[in-house]
């Protein structure tokens, strides 16, 4: 009796192990901080750096674009002698014209070039916003990964612990013929067996944690330290203000809306064809040495090629309204992302709330009883011990749907633009 009577304490304390999972105050002091993990994405990440590059050579375009083309410099020499055709400078012929000019696109022109280049330069800004929402997801789940499988060995390591110390016990009871061998080997077998599951857990961690290095443009020589934990605050939201969000201000959106802005300028750039472009010059005249009279040019192109800029006008109308159908499939597509991304997250808390209400306290119900069963000799230990692995099992699913619902909640957080979780703890 008094050996059952270990065993069962040592059953209770598994339970009381299960139902408060708190670290231990050298891990809790030692934890990996996810929202430093997401700064040092965005500040390294190298991805993110040459899409910041490529925008920024974009906006310095734009910027050229409103500007005039040089000027010309033309110097005509006129009347130079044949007898010394080497002898090219203004003291050698009898005339030297200076003529300078300049090109004037009609007024507007230069304007919408501008304004086309930057719409352009805040698509790509755009892009790399989006971009940003897709690396913080992705790190996001990387990070929950690497939590539910730091939880996942610890919950493992307890329950070995559990069947070590059971093995000790068996083996104790074997030598005074309580139990026989076949008890001793099936716990070692389950030993083994989640020896087994550690060594797995342990590998799918270390990929885990590649993962975020990677992410985080760490070399794969460093080592990751800290323990995660999976958050266990409810994000709570309105799906109608998500979508509406998600349709004004993700850089999805603003990054066609700026494509189709840019493609209606460029229809009225289009029609500025059916104006003229004009070139000034001036072109001060030297002789013998002496500037005494100038000439004046003025020079505009003649534009009655009609067909020609109508066809360039209904080429960029056609772009434009692509651009302007590219935009509505894009906002129907993030509706039915988020919609999806809701429907996702409703289901994992559904889910998690099952567990929470109804499996985990049953596990833990069947798992006392069993106990009270053994302690009066009405139960073997293996009954025991396969209901101690039903607790695990449940707690461990309970742990997966915790994960689920986060990884889900992330991927709602990239389609709505909207960080849910860290408001939720603020709440």
């Amino acid at each position: 009796m008094r050996v059952r009577l270990v065993m069962a304490v040592a059953a209770t304390a598994l339970i009381a192990s299960f139902s408060t999972p708190a670290l231990s105050p050298a891990m809790a002091a030692d934890k990996l901080d996810l929202s430093e993990l997401l700064e040092q994405a965005r500040r390294n990440n190298p991805e993110l750096i040459a899409l910041r590059e490529a925008a920024s050579s974009i906006e310095a375009g734009a910027r050229a674009e409103g500007r005039l083309d040089d000027p010309t410099l033309k110097i005509e020499f006129e009347d130079l002698s044949t007898e010394r055709p080497l002898e090219i400078s203004p003291g050698h012929s009898m005339l030297t014209r200076y003529t300078i000019s300049q090109m004037f696109p009609f007024p507007g022109k230069l304007s919408l070039k501008e304004r086309m280049a930057g719409k352009e330069a805040l698509a790509a800004r755009a892009g790399i916003s989006s971009r940003e929402l897709e690396v913080e997801a992705m790190i996001k789940e990387a990070y929950f990964e690497y939590a539910f499988l730091d939880e996942s060995i610890r919950i493992t390591g307890e329950v070995k612990e559990l069947f070590s110390f059971a093995s000790d016990i068996a083996g104790t009871m074997y030598s005074t013929g309580q139990v026989s061998q076949q008890d001793v080997i099936k716990l070692n077998v389950e030993q083994a067996m989640l020896t087994d599951e550690l060594i797995m857990l342990e590998a799918r961690k270390k990929v885990s944690a590649a993962g975020i290095k990677s992410l985080v443009n760490m070399d794969q020589s460093e080592e990751l330290t800290g323990t995660a934990e999976l958050p266990k605050n409810r994000a709570s939201f309105d799906e109608r203000k998500l979508t509406d969000a998600a349709l004004a201000s993700t850089p999805d959106i603003a990054m066609l809306r700026a494509e189709t802005e840019a493609n209606e300028l460029g229809v009225a750039l289009a029609r500025k064809n059916y104006y003229p472009d004009f070139m000034v010059g001036v072109a001060p005249i030297q002789r013998d040495g002496r500037f005494d009279s100038y000439d004046l040019m003025f020079q505009v192109n003649i534009p009655i090629w009609r067909g020609k800029y109508e066809s360039l006008t209904d080429s960029a109308k056609a772009r434009a309204r692509a651009a302007h159908s590219r935009l509505e499939a894009g906002k129907n597509r993030k509706a039915l992302e988020v919609k999806g991304a809701v429907i996702d997250v409703e289901a994992s808390l559904r889910q998690i709330e099952l567990f929470e209400t109804s499996l985990v306290p049953q596990a833990e119900l069947s798992y006392e009883s069993a106990l009270r069963n053994y302690r009066t000799g009405r139960l073997d230990l293996l009954m025991l011990l396969e209901t101690g692995r039903d607790l695990r099992k449940t707690r461990t699913d309970h742990l997966k749907a915790l994960f689920e619902y986060n990884k889900r909640i992330a991927n709602l957080e990239r389609a709505s633009g909207i960080d849910l979780l860290q408001a939720a703890q603020k709440d």
